[in-house]
């Protein structure tokens, strides 16, 4: 075997290698855009909870819509009197592109509630950017691109 087939052989498994990588990350973003399952997600913070037993979160798709709960249970509190804490919920019952209103309400220990339906938050669940599915498409056909070159590279 000559030294000119020998290097043409490392290139083509370079080749094969480097678009099998392409592959892969191509097969990563679609995964990642098009397999995972949307959700929002609530952040808040309270300063003080003088007897707050929980929250709840209530979500319509119009602002004048029936908000339903959406939490199955209490989210039970964490801070005190003195001090508050900081809480996370995430919405994952969404479909991407729809719009949701969100409202939250505050549950004392005696059952009444404090529902803030004047800081009710809107938002957008995002759909796949189009730049996503360009990247994904433009690394599918680099690394297809790349396998068949050292396919032909090892041929020769």
């Amino acid at each position: 075997m000559t030294a000119a087939n020998q290097n043409n052989q490392r290139t083509s498994k370079w080749l094969i290698v480097v678009g099998s990588l392409w592959l892969v990350f191509s097969a990563g973003l679609f995964i990642r855009q098009f397999i995972k399952p949307a959700s929002v997600t609530m952040e808040w913070t309270t300063e003080t909870e003088l007897e707050t037993a929980g929250f709840n979160w209530y979500r319509s798709q119009s602002a004048d819509g029936e908000f339903v709960q959406i939490n199955k249970t209490l989210i039970p509190a964490k801070g005190d009197a003195l001090s508050g804490a900081s809480y996370t919920f995430t919405d994952s019952n969404v479909m991407a592109g729809e719009t949701y209103f969100y409202v939250l309400e505050e549950v004392e220990y005696d059952a009444t509630t404090n529902r803030y339906d004047n800081d009710m938050f809107t938002y957008t669940v995002p759909q796949t950017s189009w730049l996503v599915i360009a990247l994904t498409a433009v690394s599918l056909l680099a690394g297809l691109w790349l396998i068949i070159m050292g396919i032909r590279e090892n041929n020769q």
